[in-house]
Order: C-alpha cells, then structure tokens, then sequence
C-alpha cells in the first residue's frame, strides 16, 4: 500500500523536444496557484503542477487532438487545445485561471487551543454489499452524517475495496489511483458543496480485497456538524494511451444498497464531462435504492 499527498507528478522528458512546459497563475493577480490538475479529456491522464506551480507534458501524434482540462479550487476550469502547440518544438506558456465568483464564508479564529475526544468511529452499513469498477475520471462521492452533532476533524478515511480477478475473457487492464476529495454537505440542494481541503491526496491501492486505511489525521480536515462528502476519484498517473470505453482497471469499490433518500447519501460524476453530481437510482417493482459507497470515518469531535 502506498499513501502520499501528491504536488506534482511530471511526465518523463522525450529526447526530442516535443513538450509543453506551463505555469499556471491567478488572472487578477499574477500570483502563481499551488497544487492544480492537469486532466487530458481523452485519455484520461492526470498530473499535477509541482511546487513552482508549473508542468511538464510530452506532445506527440497520439495526443495532440486531446484537450487539456486545468483546476483549482476556487477557480474556474480552464480548457486548452494541444493543437494550439506544435510538435517538435519547446513550447512555453502561461495559464491564467479565473477566480469563482463566490461569497467567502466568515471564519472566527479562536485564541485557545481546541481541545478533541478520543478517536471515533461511524461505520457505514456493508449489506448487500457490492463491488463495482470504473473506467479512469469517475468520481463517487457520499455523505457521511454527523451523529455527534459537534465539530471536529477527521483522522482516517476507510475504504472497503474488492479485487478483480482476471479470466478468459476479460483480463485486467490497468491499476487505477484514487484521488481523495472532501466537500461540504449543500443542505439547500441535497448535494456536495463546496471542496473544503485544496491539496491534491493520491493514493494508490493494492488490487486485493481488504479495507483501505488513508491515514489525513496531520491534514486537519475539518468535520461539520452537518457531516461530510467524501469523494473517490479513478485517477490515472500511469498510462498515456489507455482504452477509453470497457477498461479493467483494478481495485473497485464495494457499495451498499439504499433505499431510503432521506437525505440521498451517494453522487457519481465524471471529469471532464459535466460537473453536475448524480445519483443513480435503481428500481426493483415498485421499490428504489441508490448505491451507497462502504465507507467509515474515523473522527475526533470537539470537547
């Protein structure tokens, strides 16, 4: 198993001079903006700006029809043509990302020193359980709800992951990472808000079944009163021309069936295509469920 919070992540250098090197700043103010993605639409390909805030990518026949889709959060995205530059060439740029247009909530610092429980434990349901796997740039996300009614902050995230075994027909494709969001819980629309942590945290599963701890307890990600969204993204680091549609890509994640939407607790959307979170209902006669992500929190509350 391997856990890192990921800054960077460059593309190896071609003899020939076939790259586009970039930077990536604020439009209003010039200032250089830490930790932004870097997503080719096609094929699915992440990286990441590194500490100066810039990249490094390869340009060559297979991926010059491909689109570069580049986030931060608090920005919005912005979409760049890899036609505009030229094989065979050392090509330089600057890319400036537009600040949201959204009102900053008011944020009172305390003087004291916040004093926390002992580490807690909310469990999500586990049956019927199923595993699914998906194809690189789809994100699940789900709520975990606050049964203590206190603020707090979260220690460790844990996955219950399956494994793929392959067979006759259909054989293991790729190794996916999983990109770890968190977002706040949007009670006027029923849906995850706005991302509350802006660091890029990478992980990269065994295909195995086994429950996935990530250990966030030294990120200080806060714990709402009204919970939290937690999202898990297929990310792809490794491979520049993987297959687009029916791809295997190992580990998946092992989901529960709800039938109650009081409140929905799980969304899926894919990047790159529409931002919009969905839910996936499901219908059995006359009864609906929608498929939750197994998932428990580990949690410290404020005393």
């Amino acid at each position: 198993m391997k856990f890192y919070i990921s800054l960077f992540f460059l593309l190896p250098v071609l003899c020939l001079a076939q790259t586009l090197s970039g930077r990536i700043v604020d439009k209003n103010t010039n200032l250089p903006i830490d930790a932004a993605t870097i997503f080719f639409k096609e094929s699915k390909y992440t990286l990441f700006s590194n500490n100066k805030c810039e990249f490094l990518i390869n340009l060559n026949a297979q991926n010059t029809t491909d689109e570069l889709l580049i986030s931060s959060i608090g920005y919005e995205d912005l979409v760049i043509k890899l036609l505009n530059y030229p094989e065979n060439k050392e090509n330089h740029a600057v890319f400036q990302l537009v600040p949201k247009r959204e009102q900053l909530e008011e944020v009172i610092i305390k003087n004291e020193k916040t004093e926390y429980s002992w580490a807690k434990t909310i469990s999500s349901k586990r049956k019927p359980e199923m595993g699914f796997s998906f194809q690189f740039g789809a994100e699940n996300v789900r709520l975990i709800q606050n049964p203590y009614r206190k603020k707090g902050k979260i220690k460790k995230v844990i996955l219950s992951l399956n494994k793929w075994k392959s067979d006759k027909k259909w054989k293991l494709d790729y190794h996916t990472a999983y990109s770890i969001k968190f977002y706040s819980f949007d009670k006027r629309t029923q849906k995850p808000g706005k991302e509350i942590y802006d660091k890029n945290i990478i992980v990269e599963p065994e295909n195995k079944a086994y429950d996935f701890v990530i250990d966030v307890d030294s990120l200080s990600i806060p714990f709402s009163v009204d919970g939290v969204c937690v999202g898990v993204e297929y990310v792809n680091t490794k491979y520049e021309n993987p297959k687009k549609v029916f791809a295997v890509i190992a580990p998946g994640l092992n989901f529960y069936e709800e039938k109650s939407f009081k409140p929905v607790l799980s969304w899926y959307r894919y990047r790159g295509e529409s931002q919009e979170f969905q839910t996936r209902i499901f219908k059995e006669g006359k009864e609906r469920y929608h498929d939750v992500l197994v998932m428990d929190l580990v949690v410290n509350t404020e005393k």
